[in-house]
This record gives structure tokens, sequence and C-alpha cells, in this order.
């Protein structure tokens, strides 16, 4: 037990290093947001100063764009069921990849839903009663304590869920199933949860008849699972690009040419390998007899390629030393999908498949690999240990592929739909019957009694709903740069109308009939940008933490070869 908590403060270790790391271009960002950071930290003392008189909020409007950030990021934050949900359900291998980018998503969102409602409090000083056992809790009488409860809930399990997944990854060893599958089960109904709680925060109130609606919960729902895939389209097309470096022609050397030493492979290699990979040991002898009748032995020198991305090969690889980088190209572009060191295979997918490979390997250090035919890895996984853990690894890679992103886009298409179509029915309901409590709906929509200060936001959300929904439908938003504007839209459109079309609206006028308008201050606007970078801020650092763990550059045998106080040169650093 005390090594296994040694081991894994050395991966948090490691991981606030590389937190610190980066080229020019990260620092800039980092040092950008951290600056806007900063500009909300003054504002928000201004206002802890003063008071929320520094607002624009009153008696009558008692939230505002505080609110309306919340319950914005609250359905981001749910949003990343969408890529549980195909994943774990219905065993969906193109987003298998993409999962832990939304649940890191979703830890950044929920941090600053916790930040938007701390800088609402009045009085921050009586956040303790906000602990459950601590303070005047009100629970369950309280709807306020059910969403501290959901959304404080949320949060610990998608940390778990992450860095339970990361440190496996990190540490070349598959996933325990009953250790993580359960949570994200749990955690799938927890994400609905946390909406439709949020939801009823403004269905249950009576005396405020525009959120007094059994629709707002399905449209909460609708517009979260519009707006986290969007944001999530958009964020990993910038991991894409990010992580990703120019095409050069005549990098590697083919196998069987006259660089590449090779050799018929013997039963010391089969043993070799298996003190990296100990349920080889597991495989009866007859079957190593069978797999070694073709087998090959390669030895490689820096730069040497194995395979090439788009020819066929009916071979897989297992490394027996040195490390293999797998590398994607795409659009021009190369992009590392697998670092692999010894007792790793590679090469396996596509020769099982019988497909053309997905991507190119080359030794990043002398390496030497042995390479056996795709008949002899089908031998090697009727060994039931062995075929598991080659199973779990087909899935130790990190590849952002364009029908990942347009699966993506399936889900955005048919939530904006029905959120159109939920709208639309709200706004019959509202104007078709003229009942006594539309006066709420016509400030919104048309404005009343001269006092129209939402009446643009509500139309400019609804143009770019509109526009997203038809980019979305039409097969042009299968074009990436097309897809980016939709979701954009979709993100502004669905920003607003969950926002100051939802959150103002229910105030104006007041149960006593005045008509107070709202607008956000100068100062609240700063508080809630520095939340934005804040949120960012943990994000980036989170996918800078991961990406190189999930390449499998950062694994635990790295760190064992490559101690933390050692001074190296800087090619030695890069590898480390």
């Amino acid at each position: 037990m005390s090594r296994a908590i040694r081991n894994f403060c050395g991966f948090g270790w490691r991981c606030a290093r590389l937190a610190c790391d980066g080229d020019w271009r990260y620092h800039l960002w980092i040092g950008a947001l951290f600056a806007v950071c900063l500009l909300g930290l003054n504002a928000y003392a201004k206002q802890l100063v003063h008071g929320l008189i520094v607002t624009d909020m009153t008696d009558q409007v008692s939230w505002g764009v505080y609110i309306a950030n919340f319950t914005f990021l609250v359905g981001v934050a749910a949003a990343a069921v969408m890529l549980v949900i195909p994943v774990y359900i219905y065993k969906n291998e193109e987003l298998h990849d993409l999962v832990i980018f939304g649940e890191l998503l979703a830890i950044a969102a929920i941090l600053m839903c916790l930040a938007f409602v701390m800088v609402d409090l009045g009085r921050p000083d009586r956040f303790w009663h906000l602990i459950p056992g601590i303070g005047k809790f009100n629970f369950p009488g309280s709807l306020l304590s059910w969403d501290v409860i959901v959304l404080n809930g949320y949060l610990v399990l998608n940390i778990y869920v992450c860095a339970y997944l990361l440190y496996c990854r990190y540490c070349k060893q598959p996933p325990v199933k009953w250790l993580y599958l359960p949570v994200i089960f749990v955690g799938i109904l927890w994400a609905i949860s946390i909406h439709t709680v949020t939801a009823f925060l403004y269905v249950g109130l009576g005396g405020r008849p525009f959120w007094n609606s059994a629709i707002i919960g399905p449209r909460f729902l609708a517009s979260a699972f519009t707006a986290g895939p969007a944001l999530i389209i958009l964020a990993l097309q910038v991991v894409r690009r990010v992580t990703a470096r120019a095409a050069e022609n005549g990098t590697g050397t083919a196998i069987g040419s006259e660089e590449m030493a090779s050799r018929a492979a013997t039963l010391a290699d089969f043993e070799e390998l298996s003190r990296h990979f100990p349920e080889i040991a597991a495989v009866p002898a007859e079957i190593r007899q069978i797999c070694l009748a073709s087998a090959m032995v390669l030895e490689a020198s820096p730069g040497h390629v194995f395979l090439h991305q788009g020819t066929k090969g009916s071979d897989a690889f297992f490394v027996l030393a040195g490390r293999v980088s797998v590398n994607r190209e795409d659009s021009g572009r190369i992009r590392t999908v697998r670092t692999l060191i010894a007792g790793e295979q590679f090469g396996e997918i596509s020769a099982l498949a019988s497909s053309p490979r997905t991507a190119t390997a080359t030794a990043e250090e002398p390496a030497r690999v042995l390479r056996v035919s795709s008949e002899a890895v089908r031998q090697l996984m009727k060994t039931p240990v062995v075929g598991r853990i080659i199973r779990s690894r087909m899935h130790d890679r990190l590849m952002i592929s364009d029908r990942a992103l347009l699966t993506l886009r399936s889900i955005v298409q048919v939530s904006m739909l029905i959120n159109v179509f939920l709208l639309l029915n709200e706004v019959f309901k509202e104007f078709y019957t003229g009942n006594l409590h539309v006066a709420a709906s016509q400030y919104l929509y048309f404005g009343l009694h001269g006092h129209h200060a939402l009446v643009p936001w509500i139309w400019t959300a609804i143009a770019c709903n509109l526009i997203a929904l038809v980019l979305l439908v039409l097969p042009v938003s299968r074009s990436l740069k097309w897809l980016d504007v939709a979701c954009v839209l979709a993100i502004v459109g669905i920003w607003i109308e969950k926002g100051m079309g939802l959150v103002i609206p229910g105030f104006v006028p007041s149960p006593l009939g005045e008509i107070v308008e709202y607008s956000p201050t100068l100062n609240e606007t700063l508080v809630c940008f520095g939340i934005w970078a804040f949120g960012l801020l943990c994000y980036t650092v989170f996918l800078r933490m991961a990406v190189p763990v999930l390449q499998g550059k950062i694994t635990q045998a790295n760190e064992s070869a490559c101690p933390l106080n050692a001074e190296l040169p800087d090619v030695a650093k890069s590898n480390c």
C-alpha cells in the first residue's frame, strides 16, 4: 500500500512538472490567462469590499450574469456523458480515445460553476453553511442543498476516473474494470441529475411563472447536449493542432532494407519478451513453437521505419528493447498516437483486420523488435490473460480522427434539433393562450411598456441557434471548417438563451408588477472574464498533463530510468 501511494505521488509530481513545461506558445497562452485571472480577482476584491452594490443586481433582479454563467456551465459539465455513453454502452471505438478529454472538461466546468456560486454570495464568509454536517445545510428540504451534493459529487467522480485511468496509462497497465466502470455508470446518471436538479431550482419557484414549466428540465438537457459536445469539438481540434508537427519526407527506412539487421527469432527472445510482458510466460510451449515458425527479430537504429501508414501488412510487432513511436499523418501534419517501450506491441490491429496500416511506426532510439505473423498473434491471444492484455492495449493510444469529430457532430445535430423544437413549444405555450403570465415572455421577446433591454439578446440567440441548426443539418458541416462555425454559433446562442434569456426574464416584471431592468456592470463582466480564464487555465493545464501520458511519452518506466534530479543533455531530457 505504501509503495502504491509513493508511486501515485510520483505520478502527481511528474504531472505537476509537465504543467510548467512547454514551448513559447504554451507559456504565452498561460500568461495571458493568468493576467485575465488577476483582473477578475481584482474586480472581485472590489466587490468583496463594497458589496454587491458594484453589480447591477437589485432586490427585484437578484440573480444576474453570475448565475447565468453557472447555469450554462452546469450543462457543459453534464455533456461529458455524451462521450461516455457511446463508448461504454454502445462500444463506439471512434470516441474511445476521447472520453478523458470530455471528463477533464467536466472538471474544469464544475470548478467554474463553484467559482460563480462563490462570487454570487453576498456573504462568502458564510460559505461553510454549504458543507454537509457542518453548516445549516437544510437537506433534503432545500433544492439548493441537492444542487450542492450533485455538483460536488460529480466533481469527485470525474476526478477519480481521470486520475485512475491516467495513472494506469502512466504505469502501462490495463485498468481494473471493477475499479472504474461502476463509477462511470454512476457518473452517467449523476451527469443527468446535475442539470435536472439545476432546472428544478427554477421550476420549483412557483411565484415565478416564467420558470414554472415542466419543459424546463428537458430543454436544459437538450441545450447541454448541444453546447457541451460543440465545445469538445473545438477543444479537440486545438489539441490536434498543437500536438502535431509538419510532415517530412524520407524520414525512415523501410523494413527489409540493408540498414536494418534481422535474424530468426528463438525461444530466448520469447524469454526476453516475458521479462517485460510477464503474461507471455503463461503461453503453452507448443504455441510458442508455432509463433517462432515465422518470427523475426529486427535491429533498428533511430529513425528507421517498421511499418508505413497506408500500406498493408500481416505482421504484428513486440518491442524487446528501446522505444518506438507510432505517428499518424493527417492533412499534411504528423501526430504521435502512441509511444511504446519494451513489452508492448504495435501493428496488431491492422494485422488482425487485414486492413491498411493506420499509422507509421518509427524507432525513437536503438530498438530491437520481435516481428510475428497475424496468425501467431491469434494463437497468443488464445491464452486468456495474454488476450486480455493485448486487447486492452489496443486502446492505449491518442487518436483524434475526423470520424470521431463527425460522430460528435451527429450528437450536436440531434440535440440542436430537439433544443429548437422545445423552444418552439415554449413560445407557442406562452403566446398562443395569451394568459396573464405572458408578461415575462412579452418583455423578453418584444419588450414591455418601453423596456426592451433583453430583446436584442434573445433574437441574437435565436438567430445563432437557427443558423447553427441549418449548418448542422446540411452536408456542408461535414467540412471541419463549417462544423467549427456551427459549433461557435451553437455555443453563443445557447449561452444567451440559458443565461440572459432564462435567468433575467424570470424576475421581470416582479410579483408586484415592477419592471426593473438589469445589465451587467463592468465589474461583473471582469469577474466573469476572470472565472472563464481560470477555467480555461485549468483545462489547459489538465490537457498539458494528460496528453503526454496518453501518448505514452511519460511513463513510470521512463521515470525509473531518468531520475528527477538527474542532469541530462537536452536530447535525453526529451526522451524522459
